[in-house]
């Protein structure tokens, strides 16, 4: 696999530059990177189902992979604005137990703690609300004192505004 190709590949993404992104990475579909971007690529159009079904299986196939877990995550995240409550019910749980997953793997998963402060804030009370936030930013405090204050800001702006 040509990495000036990767390379080119991934800043595009990075850009949102999605005109013939695809044709670039559709030749690399039968490598485990290529399908990384292509799951990437469907992320950064919003085609979120699409993201989740690539994601899925790059988390089964390579289950220690941290960032697999929180992509998942994050395309089932993506599903959940706009969706009514019985999608909800049954994507809500599982970009949770993903983003846990990828904090389990990597506890220091940036953004696997975002993943979560998002979940978090937008669900009912009941489910953690706040207290969950402010562990999560805690947690992020330990390590990266730049996003721990970005948490707590998400925080005093979602349950303090």
């Amino acid at each position: 696999m040509d990495q000036s190709v990767i390379e080119k590949i991934e800043t595009l993404l990075k850009e949102e530059k999605f005109d013939g992104l695809f044709e670039l990475i559709n030749p690399l579909t039968n490598t485990q990177k290529g399908k990384e971007l292509l799951g990437l690529y469907y992320l950064g159009k919003w085609e979120n189902e699409k993201a989740e079904e690539v994601f899925e299986k790059l988390k089964e196939e390579f289950s220690t992979n941290p960032d697999y877990h929180y992509y998942y995550g994050a395309s089932l995240g993506q599903q959940a604005k706009g969706a009514n409550m019985l999608k909800l019910m049954q994507i809500a749980p599982k970009s949770k137990a993903a983003f846990d997953k990828a904090l389990e793997l990597d506890p220091q998963h940036v953004p696997a703690h975002w993943g979560l402060l998002r979940y978090f804030g937008n669900a009912p009370a009941m489910f953690g609300g706040e207290p969950k936030c402010k562990e999560l930013a805690d947690s992020l405090s330990k390590f990266n004192e730049k996003e721990a204050n970005d948490a707590y800001e998400f925080i005093k702006n979602k349950f303090h505004s």
